[in-house]
């Protein structure tokens, strides 16, 4: 083992050590409070870190399976971006080379702060799997003549999963806390809510400052077929989301489509 892991698992004690001492210094406890920060204070000085490098270690990124040789298309970026959101994320085009395929491909990463980032992924993946389902089923009904499309039957089934994707969206957004309604008998829970999320935006934002990180290109806006908007946004109307997460919960999103 090189002498540079053993200094990263060592900071990666550190480190918990540091947020276990951060929380036992909101003790009522003054004695243990005060105690517990003074560890934290030199445990930080000893491996010179600041509070801010003690929140950025609960960044992380995770980075889908699903990739395309070439550029993911459009309804498979709206997706994770829905998604990202939804989860108070952000997700990054990754295109890197496969040693496996010989040649480079294209998928799709979280950054969040976990476990926010594997919940997005875990949500992605789920809904990626059913949209490419019902977009091939599409595309089958276009070419045998049960839809009809002044378009190509791939290019009608991309317009589908657009449609698709964007009632999606609303239902993700129904699905996750978004802070806004106090009226539960929780007073204060949707502004503690909002300033957690903003907390984790920022600190997502310091996280990508120190990555290399290109900004994508702005798509040119494209007439779209709208019968095959339409029967997307009707078969994302038929998929049931279920789920009871909460930031850090361990619940996981369950997906379904009704017949």
């Amino acid at each position: 083992m090189s002498a540079k892991q053993i200094d990263e698992k060592k900071l990666e004690r550190a480190i918990r050590k540091i947020k276990h001492c951060l929380a036992l210094a909101q003790s009522t406890n003054e004695n243990e409070a005060a105690t517990a920060l003074r560890q934290a204070q030199a445990l930080m000085r000893e491996y010179r870190l600041t509070e801010m490098d003690v929140k950025l270690s609960d960044v992380g990124e995770v980075e889908s399976e699903l990739h395309r040789v070439k550029r993911r298309p459009a309804w498979d970026q709206q997706l994770s971006i829905a998604v990202a959101d939804a989860f108070n994320c952000t997700t990054l085009r990754r295109r890197k080379w496969s040693s496996a395929k010989e040649q480079v491909i294209e998928c799709a990463t979280f950054v969040g702060v976990s476990p926010a980032q594997n919940i997005a992924l875990y949500a992605y993946e789920s809904l990626h799997t059913k949209l490419t389902q019902a977009r091939k089923e599409y595309c089958s009904a276009v070419r045998s003549g049960v839809r009809r499309s002044e378009y190509s039957a791939e290019t009608a089934g991309d317009h589908f999963a657009l449609g698709w994707v964007w009632e999606v969206q609303t239902k993700l957004k129904g699905l996750v806390p978004q802070g806004e309604d106090d009226s539960a008998g929780h007073p204060g829970t949707g502004q503690d809510l909002i300033a957690v999320q903003a907390q984790d935006k920022a600190l997502i934002s310091e996280y990508l400052a120190t990555q290399d990180i290109r900004e994508s290109r702005k798509r040119k806006g494209v007439e779209l077929d709208i019968n095959a908007q339409i029967a997307g946004i009707l078969a994302g109307s038929k998929v049931e989301l279920h789920a009871g997460i909460t930031r850090g919960g361990n619940e996981i999103l369950a997906l379904s489509a009704s017949t």
